[in-house]
């Protein structure tokens, strides 16, 4: 091989766009995805380290259309680093025990093979489950932005593992609108009765509004709301907090110490027997104190 070619070689690999390229944020400790796969949920998980390998250029190595080069390739070595990254990546992205069960597959390509032979469902299992998920949700305690969330998720679920063909003949505008207004009355259907208002001015319109169309005039409502939310105060309970506590302050007053003499507690309570407390402050007059004194020196007469 010429030192022109080489150098040629040594160019394309140092591009981003060669799926070769490595850049120095990639390392082997990298974890893709957010939520590392337990067994639960493969497709969202799939559908994530998708998204996460394309952004990196780096789907090939798992979809098998970046195939092995041959060992005496001068493409091997570039091949091998990367493959060894992404498998790196994969096994930090799943759960230890199933990391473990994948370890010692040799590429990449193989062990996102296996994980889908081991997880993936089929879709008719998979549409049903979503399916009965959708139609059981419903707002309950969410605020409504956290209920669309919810649902949005559900709905893009469901559009990746039906996985419809884009359709651009004179019908595919008719078919979207239905598509549309099939989701526009499940997020109705599922809404609290406190929204039957707004609710009911939706279902009127003609044509029915866009999900992001409802979502704005539901989001204003809410918001409304709070706006004009003025605290609604229980005349009976306020009443009996007033009672409760004029009858406590009247008992207290009624107890006698029987060694004190003096009213407010008991003599179980009284500091003259239990001792006074380090934060107690003394009210003792003048008067008091020199009474206090002459009978002291009075004491020490007598005693001698």
């Amino acid at each position: 091989m010429s030192d022109s070619e080489i150098n040629s070689n040594n160019s394309t690999l140092n591009s981003p766009s060669n799926p070769y390229y490595l850049g120095s944020s990639d390392n082997p400790s990298s974890v893709l995805v957010t939520n590392v796969f337990n067994g639960v949920g493969f497709n969202a998980w799939k559908r994530a380290m998708i998204i996460a390998l394309s952004a990196k250029n780096k789907l090939g190595f798992v979809d098998g259309s970046i195939t092995q080069p041959a060992l005496n390739s001068s493409e091997y070595p570039g091949w091998y680093r990367v493959n060894s990254m992404v498998i790196s990546w994969l096994l930090n992205s799943l759960h230890k025990n199933i990391a473990d069960s994948v370890l010692f597959l040799q590429s990449a390509s193989q062990i996102w093979t296996e994980l889908n032979q081991r997880y993936e469902q089929s879709s008719g299992a998979l549409i049903y489950q979503i399916q009965q998920k959708l139609y059981s949700i419903s707002q309950g305690s969410d605020d409504f932005s956290t209920y669309y969330t919810k649902l949005m998720k559900i709905w893009d679920e469901l559009r990746v593992v039906q996985d419809l063909p884009a359709c651009s003949c004179t019908a595919a505008t008719a078919i979207n609108k239905f598509l549309d207004d099939q989701k526009l009355i499940q997020l109705l259907m599922g809404l609290n009765d406190s929204y039957k208002i707004i609710r009911g001015q939706i279902l009127m319109m003609k044509p029915l509004p866009s999900l992001s169309t409802a979502y704005a005039l539901i989001i204003q409502e809410e918001q409304q709301r709070e706006v004009n939310y003025v605290p609604v105060f229980n005349n009976d309970t306020i009443a009996m907090n007033v009672s409760h506590n004029h009858s406590f302050s009247s008992s207290k007053k009624s107890l006698t110490c029987t060694h004190c003499k003096k009213s407010g507690h008991t003599e179980s309570q009284c500091y003259r027997l239990v001792g006074f407390p380090s934060t107690f402050k003394f009210t003792k007059g003048k008067k008091d104190e020199s009474q206090s004194v002459v009978i002291d020196l009075f004491r020490i007469m007598i005693c001698g």
